[in-house]
């Protein structure tokens, strides 16, 4: 959700880069999407559990396969008034490379852990703004309906994972396969009725 400034910074029509830098750090995730400032409050623990999960396993087989930069919350620069925090991103480009944002080349992969806070910004507004940058591949795991949506550029609608999702970045790679139970826990049986 679109928040207004915190207080004591000035409201500003177009919001850019470099006043982000005024922001406090508050906790808040604060990012620009075509000049509005969008403000995110601390995630819940089941989505952070969700993205630590991933984590581990894109990290693994970065490490394994290609020694590619992934990062938790990933920057994405884009403009100087359109700057977004994903909260996982895969860069191709060395992982131990210290570069600037306005360096790094779009990511491979975006994901968006959706929360009940974000999920139309996320799906709606960020989305598309990842695939218009040049982002190869955004997924947005859904906790509740134990899904992962896949798009691509290409895509008119997601392509739905449930069970497992696999990445395949590079058909000279082996491919990433992440399970539902790995990344959601096990699946929850309804209470038998009285």
């Amino acid at each position: 959700m679109a928040m207004p400034a915190p207080h004591g910074i000035r409201e500003r029509n177009v919001w850019t880069v470099a006043d982000l830098q005024q922001l406090p750090d508050d906790g808040n995730r604060y990012e620009i999407l075509y000049g509005e400032l969008l403000v995110t409050p601390l995630p819940s623990s089941g989505h952070q559990g969700i993205a630590a999960r991933l984590v581990l396993a894109l990290g693994g087989w970065c490490r394994a396969h290609t020694g590619w930069c992934f990062l938790t919350p990933g920057g994405v620069y884009i403009s100087e008034t359109n700057w977004l925090e994903p909260d996982i991103a895969v860069y191709p480009s060395p992982e131990y490379l210290n570069l600037e944002w306005r360096e790094m080349p779009a990511p491979l992969l975006v994901i968006e852990v959706l929360s009940a806070s974000t999920r139309t910004r996320d799906r709606y507004r960020k989305r598309p703004a990842y695939l218009a940058h040049g982002v190869a591949e955004v997924w947005l795991v859904d906790e509740e309906a134990r899904e992962i949506e896949r798009w691509t550029a290409a895509s008119e609608f997601p392509d739905l994972c449930y069970g497992s999702i696999t990445w395949t970045p590079d058909a000279a790679l082996p491919p990433l396969t992440v399970s539902e139970t790995e990344l959601f826990g096990p699946a929850r049986n309804p209470s038998p009725s009285v």
